[in-house]
């Protein structure tokens, strides 16, 4: 018998200054024995925060690039992360204005278990869970979603 959970899809948020905890996906991917897949989407408000944080490069189109491998960085240490966790993982980075379309193509394309999505929960249950990130994906998933409050 096959475990009902091989691939966990999990979005990498960016729009954060700090380092993207994976910490309960890779466990969660570690209990179950599942691949996870990360998918990082460079969206307006990632652009505006790692924008932020480098300053103008004043370099032309350079920062597209910078940014691409800053973010291809992050992939990479959170698949190293994993790694040591016993878990295989995979990171994709794409560029998107629609993040939640881009997650929901995502899982089509990579035929994934379940889709892991953190949640702020800031503003109310419902707004939570009907206008939110994880609202909209809960909303059109092809599979199951956990939402697991940040």
């Amino acid at each position: 018998m096959s475990a009902v959970v091989q691939r966990i899809l999990a979005p990498v948020d960016l729009a954060e200054s700090r380092e993207p905890d994976l910490s309960y996906a890779i466990g969660l991917a570690a209990q179950l024995g599942a691949e996870l897949q990360l998918l990082a989407v460079i969206d307006t408000p990632a652009t505006l925060n790692l924008i932020g944080h480098h300053g103008s490069t004043g370099r032309g189109g350079g920062f597209e690039q910078e940014l691409q491998q800053e973010v291809e960085a992050k992939l990479q240490r959170a698949v190293d992360q994993a790694a040591q966790a016993g878990v295989r993982a995979l990171g994709h980075l794409t560029f998107s204005e629609n993040l939640e379309e881009q997650i929901l193509k995502e899982a089509l394309v990579e035929r994934v278990d379940l889709i892991l999505v953190r949640s702020l929960g800031r503003s109310g249950i419902m707004k939570a869970l009907l206008g939110s990130t994880a609202g909209e994906i809960l909303k059109a998933a092809p599979c199951p979603v956990l939402v697991a409050r940040a």
